[in-house]
């Protein structure tokens, strides 16, 4: 199954009966020389892997992951390109070349990686443009250019995803029991007011009232 770390993701056994087993290949998206458009229709769709490429890349990666492997770190590279060039015979044999033969610019690549990189480590108090762009090996003024142009901030993408995150939480009621500065420290608002301010302007109300409004109920909070 294909899983794009930039998404929303909620896995859930399909069979309760045993406990669940994944294996993940991650690879950043310059790895793959097929088209991002064309791997969109795939993301969370089942594919089977017991023919062709996608068995080769099951086989190949059980073996790395098996309880005999061992693998010295002069090995590693050969077996990382071996691995990136599995997973593109794989990703090329379930997609149509005729939905975009055309190879994604570096730039948009490179903007999909660090809006990535921003959605796992969003938590992080010390996520800031300095930190994203040493992490991806440029330099900010790049990082900013990269955002303007697609029309975009760094710093605003950054609170839009924050707040996306506190907004699905604060409805969530599994997490009906979490006190407000519990969730948005989690993603990383560690000072209230500017929480506050920024919630509302996002959304139009309070993060409280939105959570009210939401029907969670304050007896469990």
């Amino acid at each position: 199954m294909l899983w794009d770390p930039g998404e929303p993701f909620d896995p859930v056994a399909a069979d309760r009966a045993r406990p669940p087993r994944a294996l993940v290949l991650h690879l950043p998206g310059t790895a793959l020389s097929v088209p991002h458009q064309a791997l969109r229709g795939l993301v969370a769709r089942p594919i089977s892997s017991e023919a062709g490429p996608a068995a080769l890349l099951a086989r190949f990666l059980e073996g790395l992951a098996g309880p005999g492997a061992t693998v010295e770190t002069r090995q590693a590279a050969w077996l990382g390109r071996a691995a990136v060039d599995l997973a593109v015979a794989f990703l090329s044999s379930v997609t149509d070349p005729r939905d975009d033969a055309a190879p994604r610019p570096r730039r948009v690549a490179l903007l999909g990686e660090i809006r990535s990189y921003v959605e796992r480590h969003l938590g992080d108090p010390d996520l800031s443009p300095k930190a994203i762009a040493a992490a991806h090996h440029i330099s900010v003024r790049y990082l900013h250019h990269l955002f303007r142009q697609d029309g975009q901030t760094v710093g605003g993408f950054v609170r839009e995803r924050r707040l996306e995150r506190c907004r699905a939480d604060l409805t969530d009621p599994c997490l009906a029991g979490q006190s407000m500065a519990v969730i948005r420290a989690r993603w990383g608002f560690h000072d209230a007011a500017v929480f506050n301010r920024a919630f509302k302007k996002e959304y139009g109300i309070t993060p409280g009232e939105y959570r009210r409004r939401a029907g969670v109920p304050a007896g469990a909070r």
